[in-house]
């Protein structure tokens, strides 16, 4: 997670694009310290990720349009 914390945070964003990575990296980073606790990962999980995935990448394109 820091690689990418650092990556996603590092490359220009704005502050308050920044703020709202945190805050979803942060919720990512629970998620998945949960999906990990499990015995296996459900179609549920995967789903969850890729949403992370999504709203991360809204983000940075609002922040540079």
């Amino acid at each position: 997670m820091p690689f990418l914390r650092g990556k996603l945070l590092d490359n220009g964003p704005s502050d308050r694009a920044k703020q709202e990575l945190q805050w979803l990296l942060n919720k990512l980073e629970a998620y998945y310290s949960y999906v990990a606790s499990k015995s296996s990962v459900e179609e549920k999980h995967l789903q969850a990720m890729k949403s992370f995935y999504r709203e991360i990448l809204m983000v940075l394109s609002l922040d540079r349009a």
